[in-house]
């Protein structure tokens, strides 16, 4: 006899949680970061995806007003078809790291052995290549919006060939011509998906094309020439950063300690920086004493979590203790950014508002709950969940996917990053 399963009731997409950002502390922090380095975000690791682009734009430009594209497009092909040849070539290329899609790459490859849009990514979005370096590459000039060739880009690409040992782009030619025919014929698949008809050489030979640390000298400067460009096409902060890489060693490198050089090197940049400490500060005192409430609130289970609790908790209190204070110089410091729209100031008075005034550890801790719910409320139009569930006006009960043990708190360290690593990461990378 055949029975069908009992239905639960409707849960709606919007009820999920959003995993990210608790607090709404991120956007601000990130035009911070665009204000002192426009263009390079922080997921960026390896320099080298830009000229895996670049070419990219000259191997599919004439594939994309020729073909039905279907679930893909050319310059999404073309990073499947590059990341799929690192991956099988990760023996060989040593230390392989900063390559976006390793993981979902690598189970393709076991389950399936391509790469399509159900097991990597159907848009190049941020979790792509070609998602995390497009701003950088457009603004440099490699590629334009639409991921065509840009006017920078003859410049890269003869640099590129040479140091494989051709005397030009032009002698690299047939090795286009098969990455093209490549492109085309995954594209041709119904869906689209890896199809290269290759053998492990053709693989070798792409992978060893785009290893992330095997620029060539020529490569190297060509790239480093366009990062330090400071008339055409200026990358704000980053020429000085980069000069104090030399400065700083990984032992003991920190945003903080890179932006006080930045600041005795170039003191143009103070009210910059002193925003940005004093929203980091602001920050630092919301996410400890969250990450304090979640953690003890994990203990108990059936009966929940009475809120104001925590106000004893020493360490919560040393990160709540003057937040209106914290509150009151990270509002005045974003007025100096950008300060003639002073669009900055007004997004973090109206999201955080609720810390201007003076209160209690316990008033404190019920409006840091109300505020996360406020914050998941406005993530997308039907809303994420909470992390918690409401069990009275003082009491929460912490779902078991966000309970995490209880952790030190940082005060004076910043929450976000802006953008340090990733230039330190493409200065080794050139150097």
């Amino acid at each position: 006899m055949i029975t069908f399963p009992f239905l639960t009731a409707y849960d709606p997409p919007g009820t999920s949680e959003g995993t990210l950002d608790p607090l709404g502390l991120y956007q601000i922090a990130d035009q911070l970061a665009m204000e002192l380095v426009p263009a390079v975000r922080e997921r960026m690791q390896r320099i080298r995806f830009l000229t895996a682009m670049t070419v990219g734009a000259i191997a599919t430009r004439d594939l994309a007003d020729n073909l039905e594209q279907g679930d893909a497009s050319p310059s999404l092909v073309w990073e499947w078809l590059v990341v799929e040849a690192l991956i099988r070539a990760e023996d060989e290329i040593p230390k392989l790291w900063g390559v976006p899609g390793t993981l979902v790459t690598r189970r393709a490859l076991d389950l399936v052995d391509y790469l399509d849009s159900r097991n990597y990514l159907k848009t190049p979005r941020i979790f792509g290549f070609h998602g995390v370096y497009k701003r950088l590459a457009v603004h440099l000039g490699l590629v334009d919006v639409y991921l065509r060739p840009g006017p920078a880009a003859e410049r890269v690409l003869e640099a590129w060939a040479r140091g494989l040992g051709w005397s030009g782009f032009a002698d690299a030619r047939p090795w286009m011509e098969r990455w093209t025919s490549a492109v085309r014929r995954s594209l041709g698949e119904k869906p689209p998906r890896t199809k290269a008809g290759w053998g492990s050489q053709e693989w070798a030979e792409l992978a060893r094309a785009f290893d992330p640390a095997g620029c060539k000298a020529r490569e190297r400067r060509c790239l480093t020439d366009l990062l330090l460009a400071s008339e055409e096409r200026p990358l704000g902060a980053l020429p000085i950063l980069w000069q104090l890489q030399s400065e700083v060693d990984d032992d003991h490198f920190s945003e903080e300690a890179l932006h006080d050089l930045l600041e005795k090197r170039e003191p143009g940049y103070r009210p910059l920086l002193e925003a940005i400490r004093a929203y980091e500060a602001f920050a630092r005192s919301l996410l400890d004493a969250f990450d304090l409430l979640r953690a003890e609130a994990a203990g108990p289970d059936a009966q929940g979590y009475v809120v104001s609790r925590i106000a004893a908790d020493r360490d919560f209190l040393q990160s709540v203790s003057g937040i209106d204070e914290r509150f009151e110089r990270a509002y005045r410091s974003l007025a100096a950014v950008n300060g003639s729209t002073l669009a900055l100031q007004n997004a973090f008075g109206e999201r955080f508002r609720a810390f201007a005034e003076p209160m209690t550890p316990e008033v404190c801790a019920r409006v840091l709950c109300d505020h996360h719910e406020r914050v998941q409320k406005a993530k997308s139009a039907e809303g994420k969940r909470p992390w918690f569930d409401r069990l009275g006006e003082d009491r929460i009960y912490i779902r078991h996917g966000y309970r995490d043990a209880r952790r030190q708190i940082l005060p004076g360290r910043y929450v976000h990053d802006y953008r340090g690593q990733p230039i330190r990461h493409f200065f080794k990378d050139l150097s």
